[in-house]
């Protein structure tokens, strides 16, 4: 019943935060924080959901950043294979190799961008200090979205994540990635995608001379506190001054 629902899935979704009131036409089911601190055009984090999760599971953690951020927690669009949401479907071949759906990862890509003009126009939000926060699967598609699009967005968080064969053949504007701000961590002990792979993403975007950090951490595939702390103060040191 749920898939099926799912499946035709598109309307003006109503949200009731703080007393405000937004209709946003938009085909994702979304959560909103709104900013504690008001200033005119707030800056804005977009939480980007891992394989079979859903917007509830990052949604917390913005609560402890800037107070001036506005953020939205995006479920994805396709049904993962045993529970819960997905940006593109996963699957394992014969030999036991994981592949991946590149075509599905383009659809969502599209709608992505499509969000967050639409969430910056109706929210009034800044359009011009756009950060993704994605984690593995999510942090997959962030690196996705600032190679495909990059005078869209600020920065980007990617935590426990890998840098798609794909995502770096996108023909990319190199002037305007290079105004992009990267945040990677990972995970010494992971066990899903391997720190390798964090590794192998920071050094390919250093090589070309792109603005990272890079940071890892004693946890599995997971989120821990110091890694937070730090991941709040980079967003706070990458917002601009408000414009006057």
């Amino acid at each position: 019943m749920i898939k099926n629902i799912f499946l035709v899935f598109y309307l003006c979704s109503t949200i009731f935060c703080n007393s405000q009131v937004i209709t946003l036409k938009t085909n994702f089911i979304y959560k909103v924080n709104l900013p504690l601190k008001k200033t005119q055009k707030p800056p804005v984090i977009i939480l980007l959901h891992g394989y079979g999760s859903n917007e509830e599971d990052l949604f917390d953690i913005a609560k402890s950043f800037d107070e001036r951020f506005i953020t939205a927690s995006v479920r994805a669009p396709f049904l993962a294979k045993d529970q819960g949401f997905c940006w593109y479907p996963l699957d394992f071949t014969a030999d036991k190799q994981l592949k991946h759906d590149y075509k599905k990862a383009i659809e969502s890509r599209a709608k992505i961008l499509s969000f967050i003009s639409s969430f910056c126009k109706e929210y009034k939000a800044d359009s011009t200090q756009v950060f993704l926060l994605g984690f593995s699967q999510g942090a997959i598609m962030s690196y996705d979205l600032a190679f495909f699009k990059p005078e869209k967005i600020k920065g980007v968080v990617a935590l426990s994540g890998l840098l798609l064969e794909e995502t770096k053949k996108i023909k990319t504007d190199a002037l305007k990635l290079a105004k992009v701000k990267f945040f990677i961590a990972h995970g010494n002990a992971d066990n899903v995608i391997d720190i390798k792979k964090g590794e192998e993403a920071a050094k390919f975007l250093k090589d070309k001379k792109y603005n990272v950090t890079f940071k890892t951490y004693d946890m599995p595939h997971a989120l821990v506190g110091k890694e937070l702390n730090d991941i709040k103060d980079w967003l706070k040191s990458n917002i601009e001054k408000e414009k006057k």
